[in-house]
């Protein structure tokens, strides 16, 4: 759903950017230095980007193309994030059968490649209207237009050349996003589900086998829906007994803190260890904290911060959870504002504000970072 309703928003650039320093360290020379300050080297703040690398951890948001070119935005994207997310929609790449349109992926990888980052490709099968091509929906009811040979000629075709295009600066794909939530047509009509996802990863691996290849789902706004959870699982360890190569699965955590569980953090490391039990690995792959209606907390912003700390500590603190996707960079542009259904125009879900200033949420990630090493180089458990 996010997908959809980030393509639908429209959004307004901030005239004027300011350079944060709240919550950071002085850029000063120190005083007493030296009496050359031009020989005073300045002091940079950590980022989040340098403790992931350390920790050989995947921190990323989105590719947000309409505000590409603000300089502001991709200052933050190349400094704080080590991957992104390039979306990469049949509607928008073949426009037509067989032809294909490889500009916003190719610019997607300069610009990864410019500042040292991976890519995480999304999403080669999604939901009609959000990512399939329109030439893609049935010509009478019913009928969905072509015969099943068809159908899985087109998909091989799609998702082998766009895998093949990206390369391995694209380091994981998203084969198939929420097929739980959403019947993914025609797809799940033409094949039926477990069908239709198998071939999608076989045609994946065909294409490129040292990427990635993850299974995505959504599990709800007050945390991971257990129920759910496990017939995702079920779906899994059924897929992977008949050779699927699904090499990781995500969980989005779009979640609102008016509606978040007190058993949040259990309901995570629930999915955490049915993940290690099916033998595939974790990303956090769509999170951001809507802060609640006005006077749900006496401190939101210290709530959405806390949030995200735990989060974060509870992934790090299970190996097998390699990575987390921040779902945008500033407040100024976030999905939640006018999403499709439930629209929250107060929406402040992000690690930046409307300015790019950081804010608290940013420094719970940046905290709990901290503590992961902390522990590490002290001996703690990896």
């Amino acid at each position: 759903m996010a997908l959809l309703s980030l393509l639908l928003a429209g959004f307004v650039l901030p005239s004027t950017v300011r350079r944060s320093d709240a919550g950071q360290s002085s850029a000063e020379p120190e005083a007493g230095s030296s009496s050359r300050p031009s020989k005073t080297p300045a002091r940079t703040d950590p980022t989040l980007r340098e403790y992931a690398d350390r920790l050989g951890f995947h921190i990323g948001t989105i590719m947000q193309m309409k505000i590409f070119d603000d300089p502001n935005y991709q200052a933050v994207l190349g400094r704080e994030f080590n991957v992104f997310v390039s979306f990469v929609f049949q509607r928008a790449v073949e426009t037509m059968p067989g032809q294909f349109n490889f500009l916003g992926m190719d610019r997607d990888v300069q610009f990864a490649r410019q500042h040292q980052m991976k890519l995480f490709g999304a999403s080669l099968i999604y939901r009609a209207g959000a990512v399939a091509a329109p030439w893609l929906a049935p010509r009478r009811g019913g009928d969905w237009g072509r015969s099943k040979e068809q159908y899985d000629s087109i998909m091989k075709e799609w998702i082998q050349t766009v895998v093949r295009h990206g390369g391995d600066t694209y380091y994981c794909w998203e084969v198939v996003n929420e097929p739980l939530s959403n019947p993914n047509q025609p797809w799940e009509a033409v094949f039926g589900r477990d069908e239709y996802i198998a071939r999608a990863f076989h045609y994946a691996r065909e294409a490129n086998a040292s990427v990635a290849l993850e299974l995505n789902e959504t599990f709800g706004q007050g945390g991971i829906d257990r129920a759910k959870a496990g017939e995702f699982f079920d779906l899994v360890q059924r897929l992977k007994s008949r050779g699927v190569p699904i090499d990781v699965v995500g969980t989005e955590m779009h979640l609102e803190a008016q509606q978040l569980r007190p058993t949040y953090l259990d309901e995570l490391r629930y999915f955490l260890s049915r993940a290690r039990a099916a033998g595939v690995q974790v990303y956090i792959t769509e999170m951001d904290v809507y802060q609640g209606p006005p006077g749900a907390f006496p401190d939101p912003m210290g709530r959405q911060r806390e949030i995200y700390h735990d989060v974060l500590a509870t992934c790090l603190a299970d190996s097998n959870c390699k990575g987390l996707t921040v779902w945008g960079v500033s407040d100024i542009r976030s999905w939640l504002q006018a999403k499709v259904m439930n629209p929250h125009p107060d929406a402040k879900p992000l690690l930046f504000d409307e300015q790019y200033q950081k804010k608290p949420a940013y420094f719970g990630l940046l905290q709990a970072f901290q503590e992961r090493l902390t522990g590490d180089d002290a001996g703690g458990a990896k």
